[in-house]
This record gives structure tokens, C-alpha cells and sequence, in this order.
């Protein structure tokens, strides 16, 4: 028990952007664990025919977590390492508008519709870390 208050209150001391980089990790484990544990179903849902990238692409997000995760915890998040998340986050964001718009892979309607709610809240995520990026800039320049 003693152990969830202190998760708690560290959870809560944490400035805007470490919690956004938090939540962009807790997504991006739980996206990764999907796609590695489900490929198969997933493969089917989205129209693709091998499982194999779904795997690949799962497995780099679970590696990417813990990344996330410790960049979170660092007092101030350095600003260029910050960056490089929201770029990535734009640039899986602008991925998935390609999959999406282009006939380069050929995906289900259901597959069109899971990637683009996932672009989404990439989006949003990449948001909420760069409105966290300016409060904490100016925070440091008060």
C-alpha cells in the first residue's frame, strides 16, 4: 500500500509534459502488446496478408517504452530529446495518413478506421507534449 501512495504523489508531482510523455508510453506499450500478442486477428482486421510487420512494429514499441518512460522521469525532460518523441509522433501520424489515402497497402475499411483512431491519439499525445514542452520552457525562462 505504501507503494501506491508513493506512485501517487510521484505521479503527481510530475510537470504537464512528463505526464503527456507518460501516457504516450503507456499507449505505445499497450499498442506494442496488442500487435505482437493479437498480430494474427489484427493481420485479418486490417486486410493485411503476413503478420510479420504488425510483430515488428509491436516489438519497437515495447522498446520504445521504457525509453518514454525515462525520459519522463528526468527534471527538467531535456528539450531536443522531447522533440525527437513529438517529430516521431508526426511522423507516425502522417504514416498512417499515407496507409490510409494511398492504395500502398491494401486495407479493410475496419483497417482504414483502426488506423486513423490510432493516428489519432498519436496526434493528441503529440500534442499534449509539445503544450507540455512550451509550459515547461517557459517555466524555466520565469
Amino acid at each position: 500500500m505504501n507503494a501506491q501512495i508513493t506512485s501517487r504523489i510521484s505521479f503527481k508531482d510530475k510537470s504537464f509534459l512528463q505526464r503527456a510523455l507518460l501516457g504516450n508510453a503507456t499507449f505505445s506499450g499497450f499498442s506494442g502488446l496488442v500487435m505482437v500478442l493479437a498480430a494474427g486477428a489484427l493481420s485479418q482486421l486490417l486486410g493485411l496478408e503476413n503478420s510479420l510487420f504488425l510483430v515488428i512494429v509491436g516489438g519497437i514499441l515495447l522498446l520504445y517504452m521504457p525509453i518514454l518512460v525515462w525520459l519522463s522521469n528526468q527534471s527538467p525532460v531535456p528539450a531536443h530529446f522531447a522533440w525527437e518523441v513529438i517529430v516521431l509522433d508526426v511522423v507516425w501520424v502522417l504514416g498512417s495518413l499515407i496507409l490510409i489515402f494511398t492504395e500502398l497497402v491494401p486495407l479493410t475499411s475496419s483497417g482504414k478506421w483502426a488506423i486513423a483512431l490510432t493516428a489519432d491519439i498519436v496526434f493528441m499525445i503529440a500534442v499534449l507534449q509539445y503544450l507540455g514542452l512550451r509550459r515547461q520552457q517557459s517555466d524555466i525562462e520565469s
